[in-house]
């Protein structure tokens, strides 16, 4: 089988170092790839993986070339392809490739959209309020009940999160303490300037106090095979005092979850996930990853991801024990049943 993966940074290292391990495996190029990619060699004939000198975001080129090589399975590991909708555009030239299509996407590629799917579908979540410039700093004269509404969840949550609804690379969220701070982000996001388009929409989330964990779930757009517990280090420096970052390491499993918990935190959100999937019509096959803050009051949803995380692939495997290759193609080709 010949195999493309596009992407290039340490969590696309850890698919190529897996995937290369799997006797399906005759040929493979990862796109843009890296120089530890460069070394890796395939496990059924000790062929190289060719690194391309395409970005992750050429869809064009990236299509043209797996047509010229005749690659049989393609492999995304970055959001943005995603949300650029790379998946649909190989399915449409004929082409089998694995990750979510872009109407699934959204899940990441919009904290809005996201924010909103939860809480028509019972996913348990923080409870939130979509700004907009609209809204503030200063209300327009049809806005006037929304900007009241901003008003009292401000005055609800002193301390909460502020969140760019578009894609930012992991650094789109930010924790305020005060009004002044939340104020700021606000702003900040708003101007342009850092966020770009990400941030002409901003979420804003109550603070939820536990233990944040990292789950990941296989889906075939039927179903959803939960992997174990990870947990991933993201604010910067010490005492977590920092800004978040995109993922400072990570290790599996973590201390806090035995497997009966992990499955019953697993059915309350994936469950209604996977309801709700099919309600709207989204055919999700790909990779789901939420980020969950286990509380007090039980487990909650920060946010959706639609893709491995990074770092989190790293430790997810190296204890895989699976084939790779035969669990993406059953993802994507909806057998995983």
């Amino acid at each position: 089988m010949k195999i493309l993966v596009i992407g290039s940074g340490g969590r696309e290292h850890a698919l190529v170092w897996k995937l290369a391990q799997s006797p399906h495996a005759t040929q493979m190029w990862c796109a843009p790839g890296n120089a530890g990619i460069a070394q890796e060699r395939l496990a059924q004939n000790g062929a190289p993986v060719q690194c391309v000198n395409l970005g992750a975001e050429d869809l064009p080129g990236l299509l043209a070339f797996a047509r010229e090589q005749k690659v049989d399975f393609t492999i995304v590991g970055p959001d943005n392809p995603l949300a650029l909708g790379i998946v649909d555009l190989f399915q449409a030239n004929g082409l089998k490739i694995w990750g979510v299509n872009q109407k699934a996407s959204q899940f990441e590629a919009s904290k809005v959209f996201s924010q909103n799917f939860m809480e028509k579908y019972g996913i348990p979540t923080a409870r939130a309020i979509t700004v907009t410039p609209e809204i503030f700093p200063h209300a327009q004269r049809d806005k006037l009940s929304e900007h009241r509404e901003l008003m009292l969840f401000l005055l609800q949550n002193p301390k909460c999160v502020v969140k760019a609804d578009g894609l930012a690379l992991g650094k789109g969220v930010l924790i305020c303490n005060g009004r002044s701070e939340i104020y700021a982000a606000m702003l900040e996001m708003f101007s342009g300037g850092k966020f770009g388009q990400a941030g002409r929409k901003v979420v804003l989330q109550e603070y939820l106090e536990g233990i944040e964990v990292s789950l990941h779930a296989l889906c075939d757009g039927k179903t959803a095979k939960i992997f174990p517990t990870s947990q991933d280090h993201k604010r910067a420096l010490d005492g977590d005092l920092g800004l978040n970052t995109g993922g400072m390491g990570t290790y599996s499993p973590t201390p806090f979850l035995s497997d009966a918990q992990l499955a019953e935190v697993a059915g309350s959100i994936l469950d209604p996930f996977m309801r709700g999937c099919a309600a709207e019509g989204i055919d999700y096959r790909g990779l789901l990853y939420p980020g969950v803050m286990l509380t007090k009051d039980g487990p909650k949803v920060l946010e959706f991801n639609a893709r491995f995380g990074d770092p989190e692939t790293q430790v997810y495997l190296m204890r895989l024990e699976n084939d790779l290759v035969e669990l993406l193609d059953a993802s994507a080709s909806g057998t995983l049943a």
